[in-house]
């Protein structure tokens, strides 16, 4: 509401000031009696007007029989009457008796003239534009302001003759004379366009900004183009002003380079469209890029303003194929990557009807002044919107990424930490079962046991050995998986299969994980239907998946928790069940517990021995094997990892 307002007051400011200022000025006609210079008079009525050319019409006094009245501006009113060539205006106004030079300059503004004109004071050449002889040069963009000397000025009536020279038929006066201080006149040109000519240099710096970027970063693609479309509407903008007389001496020249410079905009902005979306070039926008090419070089040798009307027209014909090649774009690629085309196609909406009246003025279909620096300013603001919306997504999800790699490196830490202590806890009990062998205990009364002696000194060296080997083997297993989890990743594993029992694998498993954890469970229960089932497998694979499901049951719960081991054949798949009583898992924990180095939840996890593979090789097994992997669990209620391998049939 606030932004509603702000707009409202702004445009009722500017139309106030637009109003207070068109009532003062005066409108007179011509023969009007002048008293003072402190207002601006516009001459607007009874204007003499005669087709050809004669020196002498330029006198104070000529006959005007054949002169024909008209009121100014009378711009494009002749259409249908060849007027190219020579045509004359006239016009007076009347000084006082008592006329005083005046304090400033005065001058008078005629607008914008095709194509070249002369302008005669009290049948005095006062200033000209362009030139016939010896060689044509028209210049129909500048903005005549030619002064009125005061030694010319005379009390009485002063007679005004302009000389036109219409390169085409397109003639005529576009606004009404108007009388005032040159300063001010001058003054109040600039200040009109001043906007433009500042939304110009804009343009171009930014467009070397994404140049510069563009080559630093070393990607030559949406930046590139985009850089190049920026620069290009920028001096396109400042020749649309009275700048170009500071960029160029010669019109001609100037208006060549305008010309260049809107042939190649749509090119550039297609092929921004493309590098942005990463989308492919095709066959008709190189047709198109070909035709465009094509009519460049030929405007580099055209002249005259019939020939650029020409290169005018031939570009607002294809100028649908490159609307009709972005509206392509949108429709095709638009609906998934909304995201990335939002604030373009807003931008492009207030472009569009800016680069129509600028070509249809140019074509003088109509007589509007130069629109476009603002609708390519909201489609700069669109862009930048649209790239800092990249941006800060771009910076979203590198912080995102930072984060996931902070974390994995905590993780990493976490796993070699748990491989240092298992590699440390199987060191201490090699060098214990060392000593124990080399130093073997003496022979002694029974002594009284005590709180104090620990537990392993009560061990005797067969059982120290005996741990040392299965915490070796431990060890061995930890580094075997780890290997086998990378050939598994990286498809290089080579299996070897074979027909072997289920229900001793099984066994074999579960007693090598007893002896290295320490634990004789009573409470384990081992059912395989049929008991005697010989499977066609990977041995190794399958005991892996055992060891890992059947360790994890033993070591996240309590001794006297109830775990169950079920293996059995239905519906042409193997089902593998582990089953535990134990505290089970929240749904946070099941959604990551199959992820790498992720470990299951308790409350001093560094006293659990394992690297945080386990379970990834769980599933990654499984999927070798053409099989799943899947969870039931709650928190209270223990866990249930079921697992179903597709059945393998020995080949005869």
């Amino acid at each position: 509401m606030i932004r509603f307002f702000s707009v409202s007051k702004f445009t009722f400011a500017v139309l106030l000031c637009c109003f207070c200022i068109s009532t003062e000025i005066y409108s007179e006609s011509c023969g009007t009696f002048i008293t003072s210079w402190e207002n601006p008079i516009s001459l607007i009525d009874n204007w003499q007007f005669r087709k050809g050319d004669n020196l002498d019409w330029r006198d104070e006094s000529v006959e005007e029989s054949f002169w024909v009245q008209r009121s100014v501006p009378d711009y494009g009113i002749s259409k249908t009457e060849n007027l190219t060539g020579y045509h004359w205006y006239r016009c007076s106004f009347v000084l006082p008796e008592n006329f005083s030079v005046p304090v400033e300059p005065v001058a008078i503004k005629l607008g914008r003239i095709r194509d070249i004109d002369e302008f005669f004071l009290n049948g005095v050449l006062i200033d000209h534009t362009g030139s016939v002889l010896p060689k044509l040069e028209v210049d129909f963009q500048k903005v005549r302001i030619y002064s009125l000397p005061s030694h010319i000025l005379k009390a009485g009536t002063n007679t005004i003759a302009i000389r036109i020279y219409a390169a085409t038929n397109l003639n005529g006066l576009k606004e009404a004379p108007l009388i005032y201080k040159e300063r001010t006149l001058r003054d109040n040109l600039f200040t009109s366009e001043l906007f433009a000519i500042v939304c110009g240099y804009v343009f171009i710096f930014m467009g070397l900004y994404f140049l510069i970027g563009s080559i630093v970063r070393g990607r030559s693609g949406e930046n590139f183009f985009f850089a190049f479309f920026s620069i290009f509407i920028g001096f396109y903008v400042l020749l649309r002003t009275q700048h170009r007389n500071i960029l160029f001496e010669s019109f001609t020249w100037s208006y060549v380079t305008e010309l260049l410079l809107l042939i190649c905009l749509p090119s550039l902005f297609l092929n921004f469209l493309h590098q942005y979306l990463k989308v492919k070039r095709n066959l008709i926008l190189i047709g198109y890029e070909v035709y465009l090419g094509v009519l460049f070089i030929v405007t580099l040798f055209f002249r005259t303003p019939k020939s650029w009307i020409l290169v005018i027209a031939l570009f607002n014909y294809a100028l649908p194929v490159a609307l009709g090649l972005a509206l392509f774009i949108f429709l095709r690629y638009g609906k998934e990557m909304i995201g990335r085309l939002k604030y373009i196609l807003i931008g492009l909406a207030c472009l569009l009807p800016t680069i129509l009246i600028d070509s249809a003025s140019a074509l003088e279909i109509i007589s509007f002044p130069g629109t476009i620096y603002v609708g390519f300013l909201l489609f700069l603001v669109m862009i930048s919107i649209q790239l800092s919306n990249d941006m800060v997504l771009g910076l979203r999800n590198f912080m995102d990424q930072e984060k996931e790699l902070i974390q994995m490196e905590r993780v990493k830490t976490g796993f070699l930490l748990n491989l240092s202590s298992e590699f440390k806890s199987g060191m201490e009990k090699i060098q214990l079962a060392m000593n124990r062998i080399a130093n073997p205990p003496k022979a002694t009364a029974p002594a009284k046991k005590t709180k104090s002696k620990t537990k392993l000194e009560t061990l005797n060296s067969v059982d120290v050995i005996k741990q040392a080997e299965d915490h070796i083997a431990y060890m061995g297993y930890m580094v075997e998986e780890a290997l086998l989890l990378k050939q598994l990743e990286e498809k290089t594993y080579s299996p070897e299969w074979e027909t072997f029992s289920i229900s001793k694998l099984i066994r074999e498993c579960v007693s090598s994980i007893e002896n290295h954890l320490g634990q004789k469970r009573k409470n384990l229960s081992i059912e395989v239907k049929p008991e005697s089932l010989e499977i066609f497998q990977i041995p190794e694979l399958i005991f892996v998946m055992i060891r890992n499901l059947v360790e994890n049951a033993y070591i996240y719960t309590d001794v006297k928790t109830e775990v169950s081991i079920e293996f059995y054949l239905q519906n042409g798949f193997y089902h593998l069940i582990i089953t535990d009583e134990g505290l089970g898992m929240s749904q946070i924990e099941m959604e990551t517990i199959f992820q790498k180095f992720v470990r299951g939840y308790k409350e001093s996890k560094s006293e659990i021995p394992g690297a945080g593979i386990g379970l990834t090789l769980v599933e990654a097994t499984a999927q070798y094997l053409g099989g799943t992997v899947s969870l039931k669990s709650a928190e209270g209620m223990g866990a249930r990892f079921i697992v179903k391998i597709p059945e393998q049939r020995k080949k005869p």
